[in-house]
């Protein structure tokens, strides 16, 4: 268990400087950011060893045994983001403190689409489901899950609404994990679902800037 605490040390100390910037600097810096925490998690866990792409690959071609269970995942997401919004029917103003990401320019668009599509899958899954959902003992199960939820929650929003609304969408992602234990199944979906939601918007902000 130590062993397990001392390799969450530093990507758990980069998200605290990561939610201190959130809070100290000007909302236009967060598209840089944002890129630097993403980018430095996935280092972080690639040098360790944590992914590897030719499981990734081997993963993809594996059929039905693979992109069933993916599919699977992606139909809880969307429950998930369905039940995380239905407060907002009866109090349409509650704050989600969800960190806006400016992308005014071409640099900015670039970067928002590789932190948001590209990014996200890799760093979140690789942190909070892979490092830190610990498969010790049922009880340290719960405690470990619930603790990225609260990690992965805090690195989206700060506001209390914010937090419970992206708890319940690392629910499908969490559960996915712990059934399969395979970190390729909801990474895979948390990258179709971003590619989906996000490369929409990008493609949008892109025909803006050309006209």
């Amino acid at each position: 268990m130590k062993q397990y605490i001392k390799g969450l040390s530093v990507p758990i100390l980069w998200e605290a400087l990561f939610i201190i910037s959130c809070v100290v600097l000007p909302k236009k810096y967060y598209i840089y950011t944002n890129f630097l925490f993403y980018f430095g998690i996935i280092l972080f866990f690639i040098q360790k060893g944590s992914f590897s792409l030719n499981e990734l690959k081997t993963n993809i071609v594996a059929g039905k045994k693979f992109w069933l269970p993916v599919a699977l995942t992606i139909l809880g997401l969307i429950l998930a983001f369905a039940i995380s919004y239905l407060p907002e029917i009866f109090f349409p103003n509650l704050n989600e403190g969800t960190i806006g990401l400016k992308r005014d320019t071409w640099l900015t668009l670039i970067l928002f689409s590789i932190s948001t599509i590209i990014f996200p899958p890799l760093a979140e899954e690789l942190f909070y489901r892979k490092a830190i959902i610990n498969f010790q003992s049922k009880k340290i199960l719960f405690i470990t899950t619930i603790i990225s939820m609260i990690l992965y929650a805090l690195e989206h929003s700060l506001s209390w609404y914010g937090i419970l609304m992206t708890m319940i969408w690392a629910i499908p992602f969490s559960i996915s994990y712990i059934r399969t234990k395979n970190i390729y199944i909801p990474m895979t979906a948390h990258f179709i679902v971003n590619l989906i939601g996000n490369g929409s918007s990008v493609i949008i902000t892109a025909i803006h800037f050309l006209r």
